[in-house]
């Protein structure tokens, strides 16, 4: 099991808390089986100690073709308690947001191809997610027009409307 460490440099998970547990290959898909766990962490609330309490069930992490199969990440978070409060705290890692499924490295993905001018169904087909996900990152990289000020050149144009009657398009 010594051969792990490449291949949690292979599909590019920079984080060193998350190790490997096992490689599960089905017949449509691979599924790597990790575990989110680091030091004892600081209660945001009061500020003792917390302890390590347990996992939570597995999230059900998409991600990047590898080795042309499509992959998913099963990952358990490690859960702290704080000793003195009772506030619970769930660990976290830069390769997906908090409170979020999709890593950032399969958003980046998804932008790159809505710059290629690819279809939203192919695009979600391609990379293992939702059309919604993807008409989600595409809203957040269409570009809002500011209606205050006039731009420095306008066109006008004029036709006929109905019988006699004119109207413009701008």
């Amino acid at each position: 099991m010594e051969h792990f460490n490449t291949i949690t440099k292979l599909p590019g998970m920079k984080d060193q808390n998350i190790t490997i547990k096992d490689i599960i290959d089905c017949q449509t898909h691979k599924e790597i089986i990790a575990s989110l766990d680091y030091d004892v962490l600081n209660c945001p609330a009061c500020g003792t100690k917390m302890g390590k309490y347990d996992f939570q069930k597995a999230s059900k992490i998409p991600y990047l073709d590898c080795v042309g199969f499509k992959c998913r990440i099963l990952l358990k978070k490690r859960r702290f308690r704080c000793s003195n409060c009772r506030k619970m705290q769930v660990a976290e890692t830069f390769l997906v947001k908090k409170n979020h499924q999709i890593p950032t490295i399969l958003n980046q993905k998804i932008a790159q191809k809505l710059i290629e001018k690819t279809s939203i169904t192919k695009i979600a087909e391609e990379l293992s997610v939702s059309t919604s996900t993807v008409i989600r990152m595409l809203n957040e990289f269409q570009f809002k027009t500011n209606l205050n000020h006039l731009p420095t050149v306008m066109s006008w144009d004029e036709y006929s409307f109905k019988k006699g009657k004119m109207s413009f398009i701008a």
